[in-house]
């Protein structure tokens, strides 16, 4: 008997899937009917199922009002993109806010080789949490290899829902930091005696940190944890029974909104007034205007590193051409430039070379730096692999420049004919 006759005899090709159960260590097989009499015996739904179903039905919205036409998505490969930019979304939702207590607040990673969302740099480690404004916290942790680590207080993100900008940072330019590298601050409305201290203030809702480093290989790209960081609620409320349906359902809700809102921010394409507003954003391919500091569209600081200028553009290339950036990196703690896709998501850096930090790049003998932008290997040092994409985005950081930053020279120039080659 072939496989495909096998599994219709059971009922599970071709046809109704049955339900498949044990009893008394062997396989039992329900049949479709036998499942549908199960079903019409199912309670009526629940908080929880309800709240799933939303869920399910905010993931359909934004396929059917944002990944349109009309907004400028017909492109296949880039439809193909979106689709995975919403299911890692999602799983960021599920991994933040399904289990978030923000009275018991745990660090998770932000962004790892797998799931990206919001520009992840491959540079660097980010961590989460989310709190509450009436309470207080502890975070202790080590500096490591960091060049620069920073700790950022944003509002307006709680249950869920997408930060409307930032109410206090410290930096380890302010930190008490011990010979060992170990560093304690506290996280509350009173300001302590002594030590390091951010501040709460009403909307409070979650802690972003971030852990810039400049090595030879990507410290995202490194399996493991890499930055030791941990917070502890001062004054959690006590332990109580689990709330049940009704409290899946309020976490369930809080995905969906993770998802409805941070949808909105990644599926939008960047308007002439976005650029001039951000004012570091150039529209134009291959071009790069000058570098500036973050602001949200609202003019506030919102999943932007306020110690940071950045500059960036968009890539446009034939299977035959090439980018090549020229420039000096201003003197400061941290630089690097990072490729990503239409919506904030970096290009593979587990297995290719999407990113290029100072201690990464090959110098010119003046030392200036040229970096290739190119769908195949050139066959000279400081090459970013496109994926074969022919469009892209370009994203440059630098953190505490002394000066402002130099716009990066570039030229679209054939695959065959760049110097050196």
């Amino acid at each position: 008997m072939q496989r495909r006759e096998f599994l219709k005899s059971l009922g599970l090709a071709g046809g109704a899937m049955t339900g498949l159960t044990t009893a008394g260590g062997g396989l039992r097989i329900r049949s479709a009917q036998a499942s549908d009499d199960v079903a019409s015996r199912a309670p009526a739904a629940s908080a929880s199922r309800k709240a799933m179903e939303a869920l399910l039905e905010t993931i359909r919205e934004v396929e059917s009002t944002m990944l349109t036409p009309e907004r400028g998505f017909s492109d296949a490969a880039e439809l193909a993109e979106a689709e995975r930019a919403l299911a890692h979304i999602l799983q960021t939702g599920l991994e933040f806010w399904l289990e978030a207590d923000p009275d018991r607040p745990a660090f998770r990673p932000y962004v790892t080789p797998t799931r990206k969302l919001l520009g992840c740099n491959p540079d660097s480690v980010y961590y989460f949490a989310p709190i509450r404004d009436d309470r207080s916290y502890r975070i202790r942790g080590n500096v490591g290899a960091a060049v620069f680590t920073s700790f950022t207080i944003e509002r307006g993100s709680h249950e869920g829902h997408a930060a409307r900008g930032s109410i206090a940072a410290i930096s380890d330019m302010d930190m008490q930091i011990d010979r060992n590298g170990n560093y304690e601050i506290l996280v509350s409305r009173t300001k302590p005696g002594k030590g390091d201290w951010l501040p709460l203030s009403d909307g409070a809702s979650q802690i972003t940190t971030r852990h810039y480093h400049e090595a030879r290989q990507s410290v995202a790209a490194l399996p493991g944890p890499v930055v030791r960081v941990e917070i502890d609620a001062l004054d959690p409320d006590p332990l109580g029974p689990w709330g049940g349906d009704a409290e899946s359902a309020a976490h369930l809700e809080w995905v969906r909104n993770f998802v409805r809102e941070h949808s909105a921010m990644t599926f939008r394409k960047t308007t002439p007034e976005m650029a001039k507003r951000l004012g570091w954003v150039s529209l134009v391919p291959n071009r790069f205007g000058d570098p500036g500091q973050w602001k949200s569209a609202s003019g506030e600081i919102a999943y932007g590193n306020d110690h940071a200028w950045y500059n960036s553009a968009y890539y446009e290339l034939e299977p035959d051409e090439a980018l090549i950036m020229s420039g000096r990196f201003p003197e400061c703690r941290f630089a690097n430039v990072v490729l990503w896709n239409s919506f904030m998501q970096s290009y593979d850096y587990a297995h290719r070379q999407i990113s290029l930090n100072r201690e990464q790049i090959e110098y010119e003998e003046d030392g200036s730096f040229r970096i290739v932008i190119a769908h195949e290997d050139p066959g000279i040092p400081n090459w970013l692999d496109t994926e074969g994409r022919r469009r892209g985005n370009v994203y440059w950081r630098y953190v505490f420049p002394v000066s402002p930053p130099e716009r990066p020279n570039a030229e679209v120039v054939k695959l065959s004919k760049i110097p050196g080659r």
